[in-house]
Protein backbone atom coordinates (compact mmCIF):
# COMPACT_ATOMS: atom_id res chain seq x y z
CA UNK A 1 0.00 0.00 0.00
CA UNK A 2 3.11 2.75 0.71
CA UNK A 3 4.42 1.55 -2.33
CA UNK A 4 1.09 2.91 -4.67
CA UNK A 5 0.91 5.94 -2.56
CA UNK A 6 4.53 6.73 -3.29
CA UNK A 7 4.37 6.00 -6.84
CA UNK A 8 1.69 8.01 -7.12
CA UNK A 9 2.72 10.99 -6.14
CA UNK A 10 6.15 10.55 -7.41
CA UNK A 11 4.85 10.45 -11.22
CA UNK A 12 1.87 12.81 -10.48
CA UNK A 13 4.84 15.80 -9.67
CA UNK A 14 7.19 15.15 -11.85
CA UNK A 15 4.60 14.70 -15.04
CA UNK A 16 3.79 18.01 -13.64
CA UNK A 17 7.05 19.22 -14.43
CA UNK A 18 7.42 17.65 -17.56
CA UNK A 19 4.49 19.34 -18.49
CA UNK A 20 5.95 22.90 -17.76
CA UNK A 21 8.91 23.69 -20.32
CA UNK A 22 10.03 26.95 -18.12
CA UNK A 23 10.99 24.11 -15.26
CA UNK A 24 13.09 21.74 -17.70
CA UNK A 25 15.73 22.33 -16.26
CA UNK A 26 15.00 21.18 -12.64
CA UNK A 27 14.20 17.60 -14.29
CA UNK A 28 17.37 17.56 -15.72
CA UNK A 29 18.88 18.52 -12.79
CA UNK A 30 16.87 16.16 -10.54
CA UNK A 31 17.18 13.16 -13.11
CA UNK A 32 21.31 13.33 -12.29
CA UNK A 33 21.17 13.45 -9.11
CA UNK A 34 18.44 10.80 -7.96
CA UNK A 35 18.99 8.91 -11.14
CA UNK A 36 20.33 5.61 -8.53
CA UNK A 37 17.36 6.42 -6.20
CA UNK A 38 15.02 6.03 -9.17
CA UNK A 39 16.20 3.16 -10.56
CA UNK A 40 16.18 1.18 -7.13
CA UNK A 41 12.55 2.79 -6.57
CA UNK A 42 11.32 1.60 -9.67
CA UNK A 43 12.88 -1.89 -8.78
CA UNK A 44 11.31 -1.72 -5.73
CA UNK A 45 7.91 -1.42 -6.69
CA UNK A 46 8.22 -3.68 -9.87
CA UNK A 47 9.21 -6.49 -7.40
CA UNK A 48 6.02 -5.37 -4.96
CA UNK A 49 3.59 -5.25 -7.87
CA UNK A 50 4.60 -8.87 -9.11
CA UNK A 51 4.83 -10.52 -5.79
CA UNK A 52 1.08 -8.61 -4.71
CA UNK A 53 -0.01 -10.41 -8.08
CA UNK A 54 0.87 -14.05 -6.86
CA UNK A 55 -0.48 -13.38 -3.70
CA UNK A 56 -3.52 -12.41 -5.17
CA UNK A 57 -3.80 -15.30 -7.38
CA UNK A 58 -3.28 -18.01 -4.41
CA UNK A 59 -5.15 -16.25 -2.86
CA UNK A 60 -3.45 -15.55 0.24
CA UNK A 61 -2.75 -12.11 2.43
CA UNK A 62 -0.29 -9.86 3.25
CA UNK A 63 -0.66 -11.51 6.77
CA UNK A 64 0.42 -14.47 4.97
CA UNK A 65 -2.82 -16.19 5.63
CA UNK A 66 -5.15 -18.46 3.31
CA UNK A 67 -8.57 -18.68 4.56
CA UNK A 68 -10.38 -22.17 3.87
CA UNK A 69 -14.59 -21.23 4.10
CA UNK A 70 -16.73 -24.49 4.70
CA UNK A 71 -20.06 -22.85 2.30
CA UNK A 72 -23.16 -24.09 3.93
CA UNK A 73 -25.29 -23.15 0.95
CA UNK A 74 -22.34 -25.62 -0.92
CA UNK A 75 -25.26 -27.94 -2.32
CA UNK A 76 -27.95 -25.82 -3.34
CA UNK A 77 -28.51 -24.84 -7.22
CA UNK A 78 -29.71 -21.59 -7.26
CA UNK A 79 -30.81 -22.18 -10.43
CA UNK A 80 -32.50 -25.60 -10.39
CA UNK A 81 -33.91 -25.61 -6.78
CA UNK A 82 -37.06 -23.84 -4.82
CA UNK A 83 -37.11 -21.30 -1.59
CA UNK A 84 -40.19 -21.65 0.53
CA UNK A 85 -41.41 -20.15 3.16
CA UNK A 86 -41.46 -22.16 6.29
CA UNK A 87 -43.50 -21.28 9.46
CA UNK A 88 -42.01 -23.23 12.53
CA UNK A 89 -43.84 -21.98 15.66
CA UNK A 90 -47.28 -20.96 15.96
CA UNK A 91 -50.33 -21.47 18.17
CA UNK A 92 -54.19 -22.31 17.92
CA UNK A 93 -56.75 -22.44 20.37
CA UNK A 94 -55.55 -26.23 20.88
CA UNK A 95 -53.47 -24.29 23.44
CA UNK A 96 -53.15 -21.22 24.25
CA UNK A 97 -54.04 -19.10 20.48
CA UNK A 98 -57.27 -17.16 19.26
CA UNK A 99 -57.83 -19.22 16.26
CA UNK A 100 -58.68 -22.60 15.13
CA UNK A 101 -56.69 -25.25 13.62
CA UNK A 102 -58.90 -24.77 10.08
CA UNK A 103 -58.40 -20.50 10.70
CA UNK A 104 -54.58 -20.91 10.70
CA UNK A 105 -53.99 -23.01 7.86
CA UNK A 106 -56.30 -20.89 5.84
CA UNK A 107 -54.51 -17.50 6.80
CA UNK A 108 -50.82 -19.16 6.41
CA UNK A 109 -52.36 -20.54 2.72
CA UNK A 110 -53.48 -17.16 2.47
CA UNK A 111 -49.93 -15.63 3.39
CA UNK A 112 -48.20 -17.51 0.53
CA UNK A 113 -46.74 -19.97 3.47
CA UNK A 114 -45.46 -22.78 1.93
CA UNK A 115 -44.46 -25.37 5.01
CA UNK A 116 -46.70 -24.85 8.28
CA UNK A 117 -45.06 -26.38 11.80
CA UNK A 118 -48.12 -25.89 14.12
CA UNK A 119 -46.50 -25.81 17.69
CA UNK A 120 -49.19 -25.75 20.41
CA UNK A 121 -47.76 -25.98 24.14
CA UNK A 122 -47.37 -29.38 25.20
CA UNK A 123 -49.83 -30.21 22.45
CA UNK A 124 -48.54 -32.65 19.85
CA UNK A 125 -49.72 -31.91 15.50
CA UNK A 126 -51.38 -35.02 14.63
CA UNK A 127 -52.48 -33.27 11.37
CA UNK A 128 -54.36 -30.44 10.59
CA UNK A 129 -57.09 -32.82 9.37
CA UNK A 130 -57.24 -34.35 13.27
CA UNK A 131 -58.26 -33.01 16.42
CA UNK A 132 -55.23 -33.00 18.83
CA UNK A 133 -54.98 -34.49 21.85
CA UNK A 134 -55.50 -31.59 24.31
CA UNK A 135 -54.24 -30.22 27.43
CA UNK A 136 -57.22 -28.75 28.75
CA UNK A 137 -55.68 -26.99 31.91
CA UNK A 138 -53.69 -25.14 29.32
CA UNK A 139 -56.37 -23.81 27.74
CA UNK A 140 -58.11 -23.19 30.67
CA UNK A 141 -55.28 -20.83 32.12
CA UNK A 142 -55.57 -19.11 28.39
CA UNK A 143 -59.48 -18.93 28.57
CA UNK A 144 -59.25 -15.29 27.33
CA UNK A 145 -57.76 -16.75 24.26
CA UNK A 146 -59.60 -20.02 23.65
CA UNK A 147 -62.71 -19.07 25.35
CA UNK A 148 -62.46 -23.54 25.98
CA UNK A 149 -64.22 -23.03 22.05
CA UNK A 150 -64.31 -26.12 20.26
CA UNK A 151 -61.01 -27.37 17.89
CA UNK A 152 -62.13 -27.34 14.63
CA UNK A 153 -59.67 -28.99 12.42
CA UNK A 154 -60.01 -29.49 8.55
CA UNK A 155 -61.82 -32.12 6.62
CA UNK A 156 -60.39 -34.61 4.62
CA UNK A 157 -61.05 -32.74 1.54
CA UNK A 158 -59.96 -29.66 2.96
CA UNK A 159 -56.92 -31.02 4.09
CA UNK A 160 -55.60 -32.31 0.29
CA UNK A 161 -56.79 -28.85 -0.93
CA UNK A 162 -54.35 -27.27 0.80
CA UNK A 163 -51.81 -29.87 0.01
CA UNK A 164 -52.33 -29.71 -3.56
CA UNK A 165 -52.45 -26.14 -3.66
CA UNK A 166 -56.53 -26.30 -5.09
CA UNK A 167 -57.92 -24.46 -2.12
CA UNK A 168 -59.67 -21.41 -2.83
CA UNK A 169 -57.53 -18.12 -1.86
CA UNK A 170 -58.31 -14.43 -3.09
CA UNK A 171 -54.79 -13.54 -1.75
CA UNK A 172 -52.51 -16.70 -2.54
CA UNK A 173 -49.88 -16.68 -5.57
CA UNK A 174 -47.79 -19.36 -4.42
CA UNK A 175 -49.33 -22.46 -7.17
CA UNK A 176 -48.19 -24.99 -4.69
CA UNK A 177 -49.84 -26.51 -1.83
CA UNK A 178 -48.62 -26.35 1.74
CA UNK A 179 -46.94 -28.97 3.73
CA UNK A 180 -48.18 -29.70 7.38
CA UNK A 181 -44.94 -30.44 9.38
CA UNK A 182 -45.56 -33.80 11.35
CA UNK A 183 -45.72 -33.90 15.44
CA UNK A 184 -45.03 -30.31 15.81
CA UNK A 185 -45.59 -29.01 19.60
CA UNK A 186 -43.99 -26.31 21.65
CA UNK A 187 -41.96 -28.49 24.61
CA UNK A 188 -41.40 -27.21 28.49
CA UNK A 189 -45.35 -26.12 28.32
CA UNK A 190 -45.80 -23.95 31.30
CA UNK A 191 -42.38 -24.16 32.95
CA UNK A 192 -42.69 -21.30 36.10
CA UNK A 193 -40.94 -17.86 35.98
CA UNK A 194 -39.79 -17.71 32.53
CA UNK A 195 -40.49 -19.26 29.39
CA UNK A 196 -37.87 -22.24 29.01
CA UNK A 197 -38.91 -23.34 25.68
CA UNK A 198 -38.16 -25.66 22.39
CA UNK A 199 -39.79 -26.22 19.49
CA UNK A 200 -39.76 -30.20 18.09
CA UNK A 201 -41.06 -31.87 14.87
CA UNK A 202 -41.22 -35.73 14.05
CA UNK A 203 -41.04 -37.13 17.19
CA UNK A 204 -43.82 -38.32 19.65
CA UNK A 205 -42.31 -36.70 22.95
CA UNK A 206 -44.27 -34.30 24.61
CA UNK A 207 -47.47 -34.44 25.44
CA UNK A 208 -48.79 -33.37 28.39
CA UNK A 209 -45.38 -32.17 30.06
CA UNK A 210 -45.28 -29.72 31.87
CA UNK A 211 -41.30 -28.47 32.50
CA UNK A 212 -39.34 -27.31 34.96
CA UNK A 213 -37.65 -23.86 35.44
CA UNK A 214 -34.48 -23.45 32.98
CA UNK A 215 -34.43 -27.38 31.92
CA UNK A 216 -34.10 -27.34 28.26
CA UNK A 217 -31.69 -30.50 28.48
CA UNK A 218 -34.39 -33.04 29.39
CA UNK A 219 -36.69 -32.32 26.08
CA UNK A 220 -33.90 -32.09 23.72
CA UNK A 221 -32.66 -35.15 24.45
CA UNK A 222 -36.19 -36.76 24.52
CA UNK A 223 -36.59 -35.17 20.77
CA UNK A 224 -33.05 -36.80 20.02
CA UNK A 225 -34.07 -40.33 21.76
CA UNK A 226 -37.17 -40.38 19.73
CA UNK A 227 -36.09 -39.51 16.25
CA UNK A 228 -36.95 -36.15 16.15
CA UNK A 229 -35.56 -33.08 15.65
CA UNK A 230 -35.47 -29.39 17.78
CA UNK A 231 -35.02 -26.36 18.12
CA UNK A 232 -34.42 -23.49 20.91
CA UNK A 233 -37.31 -20.97 20.96
CA UNK A 234 -36.59 -16.83 22.24
CA UNK A 235 -34.20 -17.79 24.81
CA UNK A 236 -34.12 -14.20 25.65
CA UNK A 237 -37.26 -14.96 27.77
CA UNK A 238 -35.36 -17.37 29.81
CA UNK A 239 -32.17 -15.09 29.82
CA UNK A 240 -34.26 -11.89 31.00
CA UNK A 241 -36.96 -13.24 33.21
CA UNK A 242 -38.37 -10.22 32.89
CA UNK A 243 -38.58 -10.33 29.34
CA UNK A 244 -37.08 -7.15 28.63
CA UNK A 245 -33.94 -7.25 27.12
CA UNK A 246 -34.14 -3.54 25.85
CA UNK A 247 -31.46 -2.30 28.96
CA UNK A 248 -28.86 -5.36 27.66
CA UNK A 249 -28.91 -4.58 23.82
CA UNK A 250 -25.32 -4.32 22.29
CA UNK A 251 -23.66 -6.43 25.61
CA UNK A 252 -22.41 -9.65 25.69
CA UNK A 253 -24.59 -12.10 27.67
CA UNK A 254 -23.07 -13.91 30.84
CA UNK A 255 -20.73 -16.61 29.86
CA UNK A 256 -22.97 -19.11 31.53
CA UNK A 257 -25.85 -19.02 29.02
CA UNK A 258 -23.25 -19.53 25.93
CA UNK A 259 -21.88 -22.28 27.99
CA UNK A 260 -25.20 -24.13 28.68
CA UNK A 261 -26.43 -23.92 25.07
CA UNK A 262 -23.55 -24.86 23.45
CA UNK A 263 -23.75 -27.87 25.64
CA UNK A 264 -26.94 -28.57 24.53
CA UNK A 265 -25.76 -28.30 21.05
CA UNK A 266 -22.79 -30.90 21.29
CA UNK A 267 -24.71 -33.62 23.49
CA UNK A 268 -27.74 -33.58 21.03
CA UNK A 269 -25.31 -32.84 17.56
CA UNK A 270 -28.03 -33.67 14.66
CA UNK A 271 -30.88 -33.11 16.63
CA UNK A 272 -31.06 -29.99 18.42
CA UNK A 273 -30.81 -28.09 15.45
CA UNK A 274 -30.23 -24.68 16.33
CA UNK A 275 -31.63 -21.42 17.58
CA UNK A 276 -34.48 -19.12 17.26
CA UNK A 277 -32.66 -15.62 16.82
CA UNK A 278 -35.38 -13.31 15.81
CA UNK A 279 -39.06 -14.00 16.94
CA UNK A 280 -42.52 -12.41 16.92
CA UNK A 281 -41.62 -8.36 16.91
CA UNK A 282 -37.91 -8.89 18.12
CA UNK A 283 -38.67 -7.09 21.48
CA UNK A 284 -37.52 -10.95 23.74
CA UNK A 285 -34.77 -12.03 20.96
CA UNK A 286 -33.17 -8.24 20.56
CA UNK A 287 -29.99 -9.77 22.31
CA UNK A 288 -30.41 -13.46 20.90
CA UNK A 289 -27.93 -12.95 18.30
CA UNK A 290 -25.32 -12.00 20.41
CA UNK A 291 -25.95 -14.76 22.25
CA UNK A 292 -25.78 -17.01 19.01
CA UNK A 293 -22.15 -15.85 18.48
CA UNK A 294 -20.89 -16.46 21.70
CA UNK A 295 -21.97 -19.86 21.64
CA UNK A 296 -20.94 -20.51 17.70
CA UNK A 297 -17.60 -19.74 19.57
CA UNK A 298 -17.87 -23.22 21.47
CA UNK A 299 -19.51 -25.06 19.52
CA UNK A 300 -17.75 -24.49 16.36
CA UNK A 301 -13.82 -25.36 17.51
CA UNK A 302 -15.86 -28.55 18.54
CA UNK A 303 -17.18 -29.96 15.07
CA UNK A 304 -20.61 -28.27 16.01
CA UNK A 305 -22.53 -25.26 13.89
CA UNK A 306 -25.73 -25.05 15.26
CA UNK A 307 -28.25 -22.62 12.50
CA UNK A 308 -30.48 -19.91 12.84
CA UNK A 309 -33.84 -19.79 12.34
CA UNK A 310 -36.99 -17.14 12.82
CA UNK A 311 -40.72 -17.63 13.43
CA UNK A 312 -43.67 -15.67 14.67
CA UNK A 313 -44.60 -17.39 17.33
CA UNK A 314 -48.61 -16.08 16.27
CA UNK A 315 -51.27 -16.49 18.74
CA UNK A 316 -53.17 -14.16 16.85
CA UNK A 317 -53.82 -13.05 13.45
CA UNK A 318 -52.05 -9.68 13.31
CA UNK A 319 -48.75 -11.95 14.16
CA UNK A 320 -48.66 -14.53 11.63
CA UNK A 321 -46.28 -13.06 9.48
CA UNK A 322 -43.78 -11.03 11.34
CA UNK A 323 -40.88 -13.45 11.01
CA UNK A 324 -40.31 -16.74 9.16
CA UNK A 325 -37.53 -19.22 7.68
CA UNK A 326 -36.91 -19.66 3.99
CA UNK A 327 -35.52 -23.11 2.79
CA UNK A 328 -34.31 -23.93 0.09
CA UNK A 329 -35.15 -27.23 -1.22
CA UNK A 330 -34.74 -29.51 -4.53
CA UNK A 331 -37.82 -31.31 -4.47
CA UNK A 332 -41.22 -29.72 -2.55
CA UNK A 333 -41.83 -33.23 -0.07
CA UNK A 334 -41.11 -33.89 3.55
CA UNK A 335 -37.97 -36.10 3.26
CA UNK A 336 -36.51 -32.49 1.42
CA UNK A 337 -37.43 -30.13 3.60
CA UNK A 338 -35.93 -32.30 6.96
CA UNK A 339 -33.16 -32.31 5.14
CA UNK A 340 -33.01 -29.00 4.56
CA UNK A 341 -33.48 -27.82 7.96
CA UNK A 342 -30.96 -30.25 9.13
CA UNK A 343 -28.06 -28.77 7.04
CA UNK A 344 -28.55 -25.19 7.29
CA UNK A 345 -30.03 -24.09 3.90
CA UNK A 346 -31.74 -21.41 4.91
CA UNK A 347 -32.30 -18.30 6.03
CA UNK A 348 -34.26 -16.58 8.96
CA UNK A 349 -35.98 -13.62 7.79
CA UNK A 350 -38.01 -10.93 10.07
CA UNK A 351 -39.83 -8.08 9.35
CA UNK A 352 -38.27 -6.66 12.83
CA UNK A 353 -35.13 -6.17 13.90
CA UNK A 354 -33.81 -4.17 17.47
CA UNK A 355 -30.91 -5.77 17.39
CA UNK A 356 -27.78 -3.62 18.28
CA UNK A 357 -24.12 -5.44 17.72
CA UNK A 358 -21.23 -5.17 20.43
CA UNK A 359 -19.81 -1.96 18.67
CA UNK A 360 -22.82 -0.16 18.50
CA UNK A 361 -24.10 -0.82 15.19
CA UNK A 362 -27.85 -1.40 14.79
CA UNK A 363 -28.99 -3.96 12.76
CA UNK A 364 -31.23 -1.65 10.95
CA UNK A 365 -30.38 1.93 11.84
CA UNK A 366 -32.95 3.85 13.00
CA UNK A 367 -35.48 1.20 12.86
CA UNK A 368 -39.13 1.94 13.73
CA UNK A 369 -41.13 -0.66 14.82
CA UNK A 370 -44.43 1.65 14.87
CA UNK A 371 -44.36 1.95 11.36
CA UNK A 372 -44.12 -1.80 10.79
CA UNK A 373 -47.21 -1.62 12.47
CA UNK A 374 -49.27 1.04 11.29
CA UNK A 375 -48.56 0.35 7.20
CA UNK A 376 -49.00 -3.72 7.96
CA UNK A 377 -45.99 -4.43 6.23
CA UNK A 378 -45.47 -7.54 8.60
CA UNK A 379 -48.16 -9.04 5.93
CA UNK A 380 -46.28 -8.30 3.13
CA UNK A 381 -43.98 -10.51 1.32
CA UNK A 382 -41.43 -7.87 0.85
CA UNK A 383 -38.44 -8.83 2.83
CA UNK A 384 -34.94 -8.69 1.95
CA UNK A 385 -33.73 -12.21 0.49
CA UNK A 386 -30.71 -13.79 -0.78
CA UNK A 387 -31.11 -15.32 -4.28
CA UNK A 388 -27.78 -16.69 -4.64
CA UNK A 389 -24.35 -17.29 -2.89
CA UNK A 390 -20.88 -17.36 -4.86
CA UNK A 391 -17.80 -18.65 -2.73
CA UNK A 392 -14.15 -18.10 -4.43
CA UNK A 393 -12.06 -20.25 -1.98
CA UNK A 394 -8.89 -19.39 -4.11
CA UNK A 395 -9.63 -15.57 -4.08
CA UNK A 396 -11.54 -15.23 -0.55
CA UNK A 397 -14.28 -13.86 -1.50
CA UNK A 398 -18.15 -14.56 -1.16
CA UNK A 399 -20.69 -12.91 -3.44
CA UNK A 400 -24.29 -12.74 -2.96
CA UNK A 401 -26.97 -11.38 -4.84
CA UNK A 402 -30.77 -10.38 -3.20
CA UNK A 403 -33.56 -8.37 -3.41
CA UNK A 404 -35.35 -5.75 -1.23
CA UNK A 405 -32.15 -5.02 0.61
CA UNK A 406 -29.89 -1.93 0.78
CA UNK A 407 -27.01 -2.88 3.44
CA UNK A 408 -24.70 -5.50 4.09
CA UNK A 409 -23.53 -6.99 7.33
CA UNK A 410 -20.66 -9.16 7.92
CA UNK A 411 -19.80 -10.49 11.52
CA UNK A 412 -17.17 -13.05 12.67
CA UNK A 413 -16.36 -14.27 15.78
CA UNK A 414 -19.18 -12.03 17.54
CA UNK A 415 -17.41 -8.43 15.53
CA UNK A 416 -19.18 -7.06 12.75
CA UNK A 417 -15.84 -6.76 10.42
CA UNK A 418 -17.58 -4.77 7.52
CA UNK A 419 -20.99 -2.76 6.83
CA UNK A 420 -21.56 -1.96 3.01
CA UNK A 421 -24.58 0.77 2.68
CA UNK A 422 -26.58 2.69 -0.03
CA UNK A 423 -26.40 -0.93 -2.43
CA UNK A 424 -28.35 -0.70 -5.66
CA UNK A 425 -27.11 -3.44 -7.68
CA UNK A 426 -28.68 -5.99 -5.48
CA UNK A 427 -24.93 -7.53 -5.04
CA UNK A 428 -22.48 -7.51 -2.77
CA UNK A 429 -18.86 -9.15 -2.31
CA UNK A 430 -16.69 -10.17 1.09
CA UNK A 431 -13.36 -9.98 0.42
CA UNK A 432 -11.22 -11.57 3.09
CA UNK A 433 -7.97 -10.28 2.16
CA UNK A 434 -9.13 -6.21 1.92
CA UNK A 435 -7.90 -3.72 4.26
CA UNK A 436 -10.87 -2.13 4.70
CA UNK A 437 -12.09 -5.29 7.03
CA UNK A 438 -12.90 -3.73 11.08
CA UNK A 439 -11.54 -6.11 12.29
CA UNK A 440 -9.90 -9.66 11.48
CA UNK A 441 -12.13 -12.76 10.54
CA UNK A 442 -11.64 -15.78 12.01
CA UNK A 443 -13.80 -18.64 13.00
CA UNK A 444 -16.78 -18.06 11.04
CA UNK A 445 -18.36 -15.50 8.82
CA UNK A 446 -21.99 -14.55 8.78
CA UNK A 447 -23.97 -11.92 7.36
CA UNK A 448 -27.45 -10.33 7.17
CA UNK A 449 -28.85 -8.07 4.47
CA UNK A 450 -31.46 -5.48 5.38
CA UNK A 451 -33.82 -3.32 3.83
CA UNK A 452 -36.71 -0.52 3.92
CA UNK A 453 -39.10 -4.10 5.17
CA UNK A 454 -36.68 -6.14 7.23
CA UNK A 455 -33.82 -8.36 7.81
CA UNK A 456 -32.50 -11.74 6.57
CA UNK A 457 -29.82 -13.55 8.20
CA UNK A 458 -27.62 -16.44 6.50
CA UNK A 459 -26.15 -19.15 8.10
CA UNK A 460 -22.81 -19.31 9.17
CA UNK A 461 -19.61 -19.99 7.27
CA UNK A 462 -17.08 -21.67 9.03
CA UNK A 463 -13.92 -19.94 8.09
CA UNK A 464 -10.37 -21.55 9.02
CA UNK A 465 -6.79 -20.79 8.04
CA UNK A 466 -4.51 -23.30 5.96
CA UNK A 467 -2.67 -25.30 7.90
CA UNK A 468 -4.07 -23.95 11.31
CA UNK A 469 -6.72 -26.74 13.16
CA UNK A 470 -9.30 -25.38 15.74
CA UNK A 471 -8.31 -25.96 19.23
CA UNK A 472 -11.19 -27.50 21.03
CA UNK A 473 -12.75 -25.23 23.45
CA UNK A 474 -14.55 -26.78 26.46
CA UNK A 475 -17.22 -26.23 27.14
CA UNK A 476 -18.68 -27.29 31.42
CA UNK A 477 -21.88 -28.83 31.80
CA UNK A 478 -24.02 -26.47 34.04
CA UNK A 479 -25.57 -27.28 37.00
CA UNK A 480 -28.30 -25.20 38.14
CA UNK A 481 -31.43 -24.42 39.46
CA UNK A 482 -33.22 -26.87 36.85
CA UNK A 483 -30.83 -29.98 37.92
CA UNK A 484 -32.41 -29.43 41.18
CA UNK A 485 -35.98 -28.68 39.93
CA UNK A 486 -35.68 -32.13 37.74
CA UNK A 487 -34.21 -34.35 40.39
CA UNK A 488 -36.85 -32.37 42.84
CA UNK A 489 -39.89 -33.50 40.60
CA UNK A 490 -38.91 -36.74 40.10
CA UNK A 491 -38.45 -37.67 43.33
CA UNK A 492 -41.42 -36.35 44.51
CA UNK A 493 -43.82 -38.18 41.49
CA UNK A 494 -42.02 -41.50 42.80
CA UNK A 495 -42.59 -40.99 46.26
CA UNK A 496 -46.04 -39.20 46.49
CA UNK A 497 -47.44 -39.23 42.90
CA UNK A 498 -47.17 -42.08 41.11
CA UNK A 499 -48.96 -44.65 42.51
CA UNK A 500 -51.79 -42.07 43.48
CA UNK A 501 -55.45 -42.74 41.70
CA UNK A 502 -56.00 -38.87 42.47
CA UNK A 503 -53.34 -37.65 40.58
CA UNK A 504 -53.81 -40.34 37.86
CA UNK A 505 -57.27 -38.66 37.67
CA UNK A 506 -56.14 -35.46 38.25
CA UNK A 507 -53.30 -35.92 35.05
CA UNK A 508 -55.94 -37.32 32.74
CA UNK A 509 -58.64 -34.54 33.29
CA UNK A 510 -56.39 -31.67 33.42
CA UNK A 511 -53.00 -32.71 31.23
CA UNK A 512 -54.82 -35.20 28.96
CA UNK A 513 -52.54 -38.20 29.12
CA UNK A 514 -53.37 -41.61 30.10
CA UNK A 515 -51.14 -42.49 33.30
CA UNK A 516 -50.61 -45.85 32.48
CA UNK A 517 -49.33 -45.38 29.16
CA UNK A 518 -46.51 -43.06 31.31
CA UNK A 519 -46.41 -45.36 34.38
CA UNK A 520 -42.73 -46.27 33.68
CA UNK A 521 -41.64 -43.76 31.17
CA UNK A 522 -43.14 -40.11 32.56
CA UNK A 523 -41.09 -37.83 30.34
CA UNK A 524 -41.46 -39.51 27.46
CA UNK A 525 -44.91 -39.64 25.26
Amino acid sequence: MFFKIGVHFYFKKNIQLLTNPVKSDIIEKRLFEEGNIMAKKILAVFLSIVLSAQLFVIGVSAKGKKYIIVNPYEKVDWDEWGSYKFQPHCHTNASDGYLTVKESVQMHYDLNYDIVALTDHGTINKGWNQKPDLVPLIRLVKYDRTHMAPIIPLTDEEYESYQSGTAPSAERTHKNGMLDVPQGIELNMATPKADCHLTGYFSDYGQGLAGVYGDYETPSKGVREAGGISMLSHVGEYVYPDKDSADHVGQKVDDYYANKFARLFLDNAGSSLGIGINSATDAHTRCDRILYDQILQKTIPNGVVPWGFAFSDSHNVRSLNDAYTMLMMKDFDMNNFRESMENGWSFAVSHYSNGVELNGMEEIPGFDEDKVYDEKLYSQDNTPMVTRIDVDRDNGTIKIEGTNFDRITWVSNGNVIKREENITSGTAMLDLYSDDLLDDPYLYIRFYITGENGICYAQPFVLSVEGEEFTPVDVPETHDISTFLRGFATVTDWLFFRFNPLIWLFKYVALGYNVFDRFFHPYSN
